[in-house]
This record gives structure tokens, C-alpha cells and sequence, in this order.
């Protein structure tokens, strides 16, 4: 296994986990690879669901919609202001949370 799939943990996720101006991370969108997380769950767990290929967990975060591909709306809108949304990396995914 190679250093960059390491098995992470969560206080590992959560500090690699910050604050982004979304005009930093547009280009994830336009490639289809933004994800925004509700803020009802931890965005940690789920680039932890992620990393450990928790299909069951995911699908039922993405059946309840709290796990959804950014649309163009939600880019309009941060656009706009630029929004800072909280981001981490969980590949080939960039996850993101409004704040």
C-alpha cells in the first residue's frame, strides 16, 4: 500500500479538514468530483465511510439526500460571494460542508 492510501484515522481526517473560499475549489466542480455534505452529519465520517469503502453507509446517506453531487445552483450561489465552505479531500471526492 502506498503512503497516499494510508488507512487514515479520524483525528488524522479532521486535521487535514479546513476552511475553503469555494473559488479555490471551483475547478472540482466543473470536473464533477464536489460532493456537499449535510449539515446534519460529520463530514469526517464520511471521508472515513469513504476511505473504508462503506457502501451501505454512503448509500443510505445518499438515499436521505444528505450526501448529494454539488449542483449548478449551489456553485451560482457560492460563486456569487464567494462562499468558505469546510473541505476535505476523500478520493477521488472533494467533500464540502457549508459552514
Amino acid at each position: 500500500m502506498s503512503e497516499n492510501s494510508k488507512i487514515k484515522s479520524y483525528h488524522e481526517l479532521k486535521e487535514e479538514c479546513a476552511p475553503v473560499f469555494y473559488k479555490e475549489i471551483e475547478k472540482f466542480f466543473a470536473r464533477g468530483m464536489l460532493v456537499l455534505i449535510s449539515q446534519e452529519i460529520d463530514i469526517i465520517h464520511v471521508a472515513l465511510a469513504i476511505q473504508n469503502d462503506d457502501t451501505k453507509t454512503m448509500q443510505k446517506w445518499i438515499e436521505e439526500q444528505k450526501v448529494i453531487r454539488v449542483h449548478d445552483e449551489h456553485a451560482l450561489k457560492w460563486s456569487k460571494v464567494n462562499e468558505t465552505l469546510l473541505a476535505i479531500t476523500a478520493v477521488p471526492w472533494v467533500l464540502v460542508q457549508e459552514i
